[in-house]
């Protein structure tokens, strides 16, 4: 991927606040990226990041680098703990990646 796209969608990542409703234009390969799983992946921390979910998150990592820094979105848990069962994790994993997708459809990626 180009310096370009990336550039791109991490404008588009910034851009997707509950306010904003109108469509954003942007090139084939922006989009293919903010629909590959990397692009949905960052958009879930992005989201995560806008809330500082970090800060109550149990993964050092993510305090330290005071945002997200995945894959799995631990402190969206009702209890932040890294010793979650897996079952739980995956069922938040699938909320925010749903989630993250409504937000993509809505801007108009896909």
């Amino acid at each position: 991927m180009g310096k370009i796209t990336r550039e791109a969608a991490q404008q588009t990542t910034k851009n997707t606040d509950d306010a904003q409703d109108e469509l954003i234009e942007m090139s084939d390969g922006t989009r293919d990226y903010l629909l590959s799983d990397a692009g949905v992946e960052r958009i879930m921390r992005g989201l995560s990041d806008s809330y500082e979910n970090w800060r109550d998150c149990p993964v050092k990592r993510c305090r330290r680098a005071r945002r997200c820094q995945g894959p799995d979105m631990v402190c969206q848990l009702k209890e932040p703990r890294l010793n979650a069962p897996p079952e739980e994790i995956a069922r938040i994993n699938d909320r925010m990646r749903q989630i993250a997708l409504r937000r993509l459809e809505r801007l108009g990626v896909w």
